[in-house]
C-alpha cells in the first residue's frame, strides 16, 4: 500500500501520512530497497483507530495512546483510554 492509498482512505495528504508514520502514530514502516515506505493492513487499521480515538479523546491523547501501543506498552495505552473515560 502506498502513502496515497492511506491518504485517500482518511481524506488526508500524503505528507500527513508520512508525519503520522514518523511520529509513531502508525506502526513502524518498512521500506523498499529504493527507500519507499510500504504500508499494509496494520497501518490502515492504525490510521482508522487513531482517527476514532481522536474523535473521542482528542488529538494529543490519541497520539500518546497509539505511541504506547506501538512501543508495546499496552497497559499504559489502556490506562490512558481509561483516564479519558473518567
Amino acid at each position: 500500500m502506498r502513502p496515497i492509498d492511506l491518504a485517500r482512505l482518511a481524506g488526508l495528504s500524503t505528507q500527513q501520512i508520512r508525519h503520522y508514520a514518523d511520529s509513531g502514530i502508525l506502526p513502524p514502516t518498512p521500506r523498499t530497497p529504493a527507500g519507499y515506505r510500504r504500508f499494509d493492513a496494520r497501518h490502515r487499521l492504525a490510521l482508522l483507530t487513531y482517527r476514532a480515538l481522536a474523535a473521542g479523546h482528542g488529538w494529543h491523547a490519541a497520539r500518546v495512546i497509539m505511541q504506547a501501543v506501538h512501543a508495546g506498552d499496552v497497559p499504559r495505552a489502556l490506562a490512558l483510554v481509561d483516564a479519558g473515560h473518567a
